[in-house]
C-alpha cells in the first residue's frame, strides 16, 4: 500500500520521485511537495490500532464519534477534543483512551497537513507502547513521504516483529523494495543513461507499483 503512496515514481528521472518512503538515509535530493500523493492520507485514515483497550462504553462511543468527524472532513473540529481527552487521561484515566486519542490525533494533523507533527505521535506511540504494530506501520509510511526509504524498513521490521500476521505490513513492505529497487535503478540510469536492462526494470517496477489500488477501503479491528 506504501506503492500507491509513491505514484511519484511515474516522474522517477529524479531522486526526488522517491520521495514517500521512511528511512535512515535519505535519498539524494530532498523529496518535493508535489511527489506527495493523496493516497498517503487514505492509508493513515484506514488504520487504527488492534490493540484490546477495553475502553469505558462513554470512551468507545467518542472514539467512534471522533472518527467520523476524521472521515468527515472535519479534523479541526476534531483535534481540540482529541488534545483534551489526552490531557485528562494523563491524570489518570485508562491507558486505552491514551491509545485511542494518541492514534486519532496522529491521524488528524496528518489530514490537516502537519505530518511532522502526526509523525512525532506515531513516534512517541512505538516508544510508549512498542508492542502496537499499526504505529509503527504509519510512521513508515510518513517516512516514505520524507523520501527516508531505509527508515521506513526499520519501522515496517518493527511492525512485522510485533505481529508477523500483519498483512498490511507485510505488503508495505514488498512496495518499499520495489521503491528501493527502482531508486537503484534511477541511480544507475543517472550515472549511464544509455543502460537498457536499467531502464526496462525501472519501467516494470513503475508499472506494478501504478497498477495498485490508490485507496484501501478503512477496516474496522
Amino acid at each position: 500500500m506504501l506503492a500507491a503512496a509513491i505514484l511519484a515514481l511515474s516522474c522517477l528521472g529524479s531522486p526526488a520521485a522517491l520521495a514517500q518512503t521512511r528511512a535512515a538515509t535519505p535519498p539524494p535530493t530532498a523529496p518535493s511537495d508535489a511527489d506527495v500523493s493523496p493516497w498517503l492520507t487514505n492509508l493513515l485514515e484506514a488504520l487504527k490500532p488492534r490493540v484490546d483497550t477495553r475502553l469505558p462504553e462513554s470512551s468507545r462511543a467518542a472514539t467512534v464519534r471522533l472518527e467520523g468527524l476524521l472521515a468527515s472532513g472535519k479534523a479541526a473540529e476534531a483535534l481540540p477534543e482529541i488534545d483534551a481527552r489526552l490531557a485528562k487521561s494523563k491524570a489518570g484515566d485508562s491507558q486505552g483512551e491514551d491509545v485511542q486519542m494518541l492514534f486519532l490525533k496522529g491521524r488528524a494533523l496528518n489530514i490537516l497537513g502537519r505530518p511532522q507533527e502526526a509523525k512525532a505521535v506515531y513516534l512517541d506511540m512505538t516508544q510508549r507502547f512498542p508492542e502496537l504494530p499499526e504505529p509503527w506501520n504509519n510512521l513508515a509510511a510518513l517516512e516514505v513521504a520524507d523520501g527516508r526509504l531505509e527508515q521506513a524498513k526499520m519501522a515496517l521490521d518493527a511492525a512485522l516483529r510485533n505481529d508477523p500476521n500483519y498483512p498490511v505490513a507485510h505488503e508495505n513492505m514488498g512496495d518499499l523494495f520495489m521503491m528501493m529497487a527502482a531508486r537503484s535503478y534511477n541511480d544507475s540510469l543517472r550515472l549511464a543513461p544509455q543502460n537498457a536492462g536499467a531502464r526496462n526494470k525501472e519501467a516494470g517496477i513503475k508499472s506494478l507499483l501504478e497498477a495498485k489500488t490508490p485507496a484501501p477501503q478503512p477496516r474496522n479491528r
